[in-house]
């Protein structure tokens, strides 16, 4: 596009596709973290009552229905093998529609998914036994911060470019003053250059008749 004497300049748009890149990488982003929220969200642990249970994805998680010192317990593959078991390294709890469950056993290493059967030896409560997949209440709670800080951050930086765009092409297609302009009264102590003197004729004189 061309542009002629006097006429503005086209105005960049650099700042408005910032802008509109910083909406779309909040699209992106907080899309990814709530499929994350979905996939670490802790799910209703099955009761070992029976001995086998069967998980649909990797890992295994032991749970008991009240808080209960870590029994022994064992967990072996659909093949007969050992599955290695540790304790949480803290008191972790979840709450799925309203039953609460304490972790009291985790494997040492994501397993997969299958058939396990489960024993734990508890003499000193009533408490009930689950065990469902491998999950962090840690992974879940990031999950859900992240998602939230990702929207706030890349939406705020697109409304802060663009509002700043906005501004500069306003102030850029400004009209300049299109008024004639007059001339300034003379300061009072001005000088301005005197004028030769003319005396005119002078009948008196000689070469003047």
């Amino acid at each position: 596009m061309s542009t002629y004497p006097g006429q503005p300049a086209a105005p960049k748009k650099t700042l408005t596709w910032i802008a509109i890149a910083c909406f779309a990488l909040a699209v992106i982003v907080t899309g990814f973290f709530a499929w994350r929220i979905v996939v670490t969200a802790p799910r209703s642990p099955q009761p070992i009552a029976g001995g086998t249970v069967h998980l649909k994805k990797e890992g295994l998680t032991v749970y008991a229905s009240v808080p209960a010192l870590r029994p022994p317990c064992e967990a072996k593959d659909a093949a007969g093998n050992d599955v290695p078991l540790k304790g949480p390294s803290g008191s972790e709890t979840i709450t799925i529609n309203g039953d609460s469950w304490y972790v009291v056993a985790r494997s040492v290493r994501p397993v997969p998914a299958g058939d396990y059967t489960i024993s734990c030896k508890d003499t000193e409560s009533s408490a009930t036994y689950a065990a469902g997949p491998r999950s962090s209440v840690v992974a879940f709670v990031v999950s859900i911060l992240a998602t939230i800080l990702s929207f706030l951050i890349f939406v705020g930086l697109g409304v802060v470019f663009l509002v700043i765009s906005l501004i500069r092409n306003h102030r850029r297609n400004r009209p300049g003053s299109t008024f004639p302009t007059h001339p300034q009264p003379p300061n009072p102590g001005q000088n301005f250059p005197s004028q030769p003197y003319n005396p005119g004729p002078n009948p008196d004189r000689p070469q003047d008749r």
